[in-house]
């Protein structure tokens, strides 16, 4: 098996044991006008996994947390779900689905890099979730007639190693050269 690593920020995701991949936020690729897609589609046997990673320390200064969505209240509130995730399985679903490729179930999976915050986020984790798949089923005054997305799952590193241990995560800093260890979460 041909090891198929991936960057996204500071995590590194070993990818080999998908039946297929690709990334689909990366910069230069066209996507239409107006559309956000999510970072990953990761095909499996069963089902299509949509991968989203939002990391508060995929920053300048990792060690201040200066930039990016650092702020806790974005996790809190439902400004992160309404103007960002949403918006990303929508588009990304849409894409799949005109390009013919929205066969399998999805499963929309965010990974939060929330641990250096919230050692122990996973009443947090519930709670966020509960709010993403509600907003992603009904973003008007009715249900979507179409449930385009199965499920979601909302992790923070730990839980996403115990959900999906065919593929590995690591931590492995990119900031001043890159100088800190790989970090196997």
């Amino acid at each position: 098996m041909v090891s198929v690593k991936v960057r996204e920020g500071d995590f590194v995701l070993d990818l080999s044991r998908a039946l297929r991949w690709e990334r689909f936020d990366r910069a230069g690729s066209p996507v239409p006008q107006g559309m956000s897609l999510v970072d990953f589609m990761v095909e499996e046997q069963r089902q299509t996994i949509l991968l989203e990673i939002k990391d508060p320390f995929q920053t300048p200064d990792h060690r201040t947390g200066t930039g990016g969505w650092r702020r806790p209240e974005s996790f809190r509130t439902d400004r992160l779900i309404h103007q960002s995730l949403v918006p990303k399985i929508r588009d990304s679903y849409t894409w799949l689905h005109l390009m013919g490729k929205s066969v399998k179930p999805i499963l929309f999976v965010v990974l939060l890099g929330f641990d250096r915050i919230f050692p122990d986020s996973s009443a947090l984790l519930v709670v966020f979730k509960d709010r993403l798949l509600a907003r992603i089923r009904r973003e008007g005054p009715e249900l979507w007639k179409v449930p385009y997305v199965r499920d979601c799952l909302v992790l923070d590193p730990a839980s996403f190693v115990r959900a999906f241990p065919q593929y590995p995560l690591f931590r492995q800093s990119v900031q001043d050269g890159g100088d800190e260890p790989a970090q196997e979460i």
